[in-house]
Order: structure tokens, then C-alpha cells, then sequence
């Protein structure tokens, strides 16, 4: 038992009121950690448990820069995309709330991101009683929560049969936004991304095109970090650009890369706001 476990019920003040006007809020939330963050806002970041280091870059990244804003950063505290968005918000110095399918003498699946959560000033909720074991059905009500407690759902990576998509069909439910970045059609850990875009998700290429939704106008990020570190793996290719617009197919010779493999690095220059794209598969430098 944690001795400094908060219970709060909906009729409580610091109840989060954007959980109260989903279908069937939870009546109690059992509290660890900073429970004065519950009413702030906040924006959920989920996606794949395997996911691509691609997938990774872009949850801690977003979730950083997004939690600088003041917005809560809320996932599921799984493994992959969950936990990468977790850290984001807490190398931001942002908050982060994981919410849990089981009680707290039942963690699952990461102590450490667990205790490095509550040592940051975050908070894990559950509406579960200390003791209650882990069973699969809590884990899609864990994901009522999450949609719940948001604004709005950034989904990273989804495979064609993923968890997320339930977390998706819940924010739909409740009138919530649903974020998506694009990914290769062959991309496996894209395929429920796009679909999601097909159907109703807002398209997104930088962190900006969420808090422009939210009217948050006076942005605070490190332009240095966010826009002009560019990985090691993707330096060749971004070098070619500049100016000029150059397509894919010239990068592709001049490296000597599958056009696959270079439509893969100039989607990720382009969410890094490294480069922009042009219609006709043309690409220029960004310019800062």
C-alpha cells in the first residue's frame, strides 16, 4: 500500500473536469504523485509498444516541446511510444500523467518510468483499488481515461491492428481531436495512422500544428534543438538540400539509396522542420 495514495471522487475539486463530461467517468481516482496537475491542460501522445526508433524520435520530441507550453503530457506508461512521450515532458521539466489498468501493487510494465514519473512531479492515476491485478479488459477502460483527460489524442505509430485505435475511437466519442503524422504507405507501422487520417485525424508535420489548434500563440521551444539538430543518419541527404529544390529521385542516385529509403529521411527532415517540401516531390532547406 502507498501511504501517500490520494483518493479522489468527481464530487472532489481537484477531479478533472475535462473527465467528468465523458460517458461513464470513473466515479474514483487513486492518486500517486502531484495531483494538483490533474486540472491543467493536457494533450495524449500514444502509439506502438514496438515501435521504430523513428516512432520514438518523434513522441519525446513532440512531447518535449509541447510540455514546455504548460500542457500535460498523458500516456499509458507502456513501453515504445507511451514511455518515449512520458520522458519528453519530463526533459521539457513539463508535467506528465500516466494512467494505469491495474491498482499500484500491480505495476505494469515499467517500474522505472513509474518512479522516474513521481520523482519529476508527475502523477499516475488509476481508478482501480491498489490490489486489483492486471486483466485485459483494463486496459481498454485505461484508455477511456486517457482520451478523456485530453484535449486532444497525437497518435505516433499504429499498426493495422493496434490498441490505439481504441484510444482513437474513444476521443471520437468525446468530441476530442485526433492527431496523426503521415507515414509511408508500406510503412507496417503506419498503416493504422493512415487510416485514422483518411477517416477523420488532423494531419500534422510540427508541433505547431497542434497548439495552433488550441490558439496557444506565444510558443516557447528551443529552435536550436527542435529545428537544426539533424541525426547523424540523415546528414548526408540533408546536405543536398538547400535552396535550390532538388527531388527525391536526385537524392536517391546521388547517395545511391532506395527512393524508399530516402522518402523514410526526408519525411523525418521534414517533421524535424529541417526541410520543407514543394509539390512535385521537391524539397528546399527550411529557412530559420
Amino acid at each position: 500500500m502507498y501511504l501517500n495514495m490520494k483518493i479522489i471522487s468527481i464530487e472532489n475539486e481537484l477531479y478533472p473536469e475535462q473527465l467528468k463530461h465523458i460517458k461513464k467517468p470513473p466515479q474514483t481516482l487513486y492518486v500517486l504523485g502531484n495531483e494538483k496537475i490533474l486540472n491543467n491542460k493536457s494533450l495524449s501522445i500514444i502509439g506502438s509498444r514496438n515501435a521504430t526508433n523513428y516512432g520514438r524520435e518523434i513522441a519525446r520530441k513532440f512531447a518535449k516541446n509541447i510540455a514546455k507550453q504548460g500542457i500535460n503530457i498523458v500516456s499509458g506508461m507502456a513501453k515504445g511510444i507511451d514511455s518515449e512521450a512520458h520522458l519528453g515532458a519530463i526533459e521539457a521539466g513539463g508535467n506528465t500523467i500516466a494512467v494505469l489498468g491495474s491498482g499500484f501493487n500491480h505495476i505494469f510494465p515499467d517500474k522505472k518510468i513509474f518512479q522516474k514519473i513521481l520523482d519529476n512531479n508527475g502523477a499516475i492515476i488509476t481508478e482501480y483499488k491498489p490490489d486489483t491485478e492486471i486483466f485485459p479488459d483494463g486496459f481498454r477502460k485505461r484508455n477511456r481515461i486517457v482520451a478523456g483527460l485530453s484535449l486532444g489524442t497525437f497518435i505516433v505509430e499504429a499498426k493495422e491492428k493496434s490498441g490505439t485505435s481504441i484510444t482513437a475511437e474513444y476521443a471520437r466519442q468525446f468530441e476530442r481531436k485526433i492527431f496523426c503524422i503521415p507515414h509511408l504507405i508500406e510503412d507496417k507501422h503506419g498503416i493504422g495512422t493512415n487510416r485514422l487520417l483518411k477517416r477523420d485525424a488532423i494531419l500534422i508535420t510540427d508541433v505547431f500544428d497542434i497548439l495552433n489548434h488550441y490558439e496557444i500563440s506565444e510558443i516557447d521551444y528551443d529552435k536550436e534543438n527542435y529545428e537544426i539538430q539533424i541525426p547523424k543518419q540523415y546528414q548526408e541527404c540533408y546536405n543536398l538540400i538547400g535552396t535550390e529544390a532538388i527531388s527525391a529521385n536526385e537524392i536517391s542516385k546521388i547517395t545511391n539509396k532506395s527512393i524508399s529509403e530516402i522518402n523514410t529521411i526526408l519525411t523525418m527532415l521534414e517533421l524535424e522542420g529541417a526541410i520543407k517540401s514543394l509539390p512535385g516531390n521537391l524539397f528546399i532547406r527550411a529557412i530559420n
